[in-house]
């Protein structure tokens, strides 16, 4: 996305209505919303120059009152300049050209289709579980941010192997989430709100219904979309149950994300436009090859992110 396109923050869903119909690039924007709904939810800024840089603040200026022929109160706040990098993302489709030549150019569509739900994917466990640290050619995801003093961890259950999902810690976390706009929690939590929202005894109102920018019904909680990334696949799921809790135990406990998706919370940020090039029939080799590249980082304002950890694949309590 070029700068002149960001008067506002856009959604991968709004950038990608932008796009012409017909190019391998909405194709892969079209896939990347249609495979993980928390693609389709993250708004997107630029970065110039493989940064992207903002302020955040550190201290308000005082306020007071004033008696007749005094001065006013002069004060200024205090703000720290921050940064944010991109990590880049080059990657080649090759296809035997005897497999065109046999079975139609459709052989290359199935592995740029393939390619684009694989990127997806690749791209919503970034978000989750990238952690710098271990890969440097990865941002930090939710995980890892959540960690920081400027984010907020609460404990769902302080027992060895953690316990089922409380509501009440889930009303805190969102609580403690500035301006919160999303829940990420792993699909095998959905028969379990499922249950839960069953039962009116233990909800009540907070369970509901909505549509998301595509359309699709999505299950919510106090208004708040509950995302689950991708569907069941060969994949891991996006937050499997293979945490440690807090209390120590087996890695047998998954986390829910309380998230603000906005330009003041958490969002997306890219180098250039995502790109798919056709380079055609590569020299002294039999293969047919296709480009994309999308250079892609993150950005976490402060209270933007608050992680729900230590939760049991188990009946969800009040």
């Amino acid at each position: 996305m070029a700068a002149a396109d960001f008067v506002k923050a856009l959604t991968l869903v709004e950038y990608t209505q932008t796009l012409s119909a017909g190019t391998m690039e909405r194709a892969f924007m079209e896939t990347f919303i249609r495979e993980s709904d928390v693609m389709a939810a993250m708004p997107m800024l630029p970065a110039e120059q493989g940064k992207h840089t903002y302020f955040q603040e550190e201290e308000l200026p005082t306020v007071r009152n004033r008696a007749y022929n005094e001065d006013g109160n002069v004060s200024q706040g205090r703000t720290s300049k921050q940064e944010e990098g991109i990590f880049l993302m080059d990657e080649y489709i090759k296809v035997d050209r005897a497999m065109v030549d046999n079975f139609g150019e459709s052989k290359r569509d199935e592995q740029e289709a393939m390619k684009q739900k694989a990127m997806a994917r690749n791209y919503s466990r970034l978000i989750i579980k990238g952690d710098n640290s271990t890969e440097p050619r990865e941002p930090n995801g939710l995980q890892v941010r959540s960690a920081t003093a400027e984010q907020t961890t609460v404990v769902n259950a302080a027992a060895s192997g953690g316990g089922p999902l409380s509501l009440a810690k889930l009303d805190q976390a969102i609580s403690e989430t500035r301006n919160p706009t999303h829940i990420i929690a792993d699909r095998l939590l959905k028969p379990l709100l499922a249950g839960a929202a069953r039962s009116p005894t233990l909800t009540n109102t907070m369970f509901g219904m909505s549509d998301d920018p595509l359309g699709r019904k999505v299950s919510t909680y106090d208004g708040l979309p509950i995302l689950f990334g991708y569907e069941k696949s060969r994949d891991a799921s996006l937050v499997p149950f293979s945490e440690v809790a807090s209390g120590g135990g087996a890695a047998v406990t998954s986390s829910i994300y309380v998230v603000s998706f906005a330009a003041d919370g958490v969002y997306g940020i890219e180098g250039t436009p995502l790109t798919v090039m056709d380079e055609g029939m590569l020299p002294g080799v039999p293969l047919l090859s296709t480009h994309v590249k999308w250079d892609f980082g993150l950005v976490a304002r402060e209270y933007a992110i608050t992680r729900l950890s230590s939760i049991t694949n188990a009946a969800i309590a009040a």
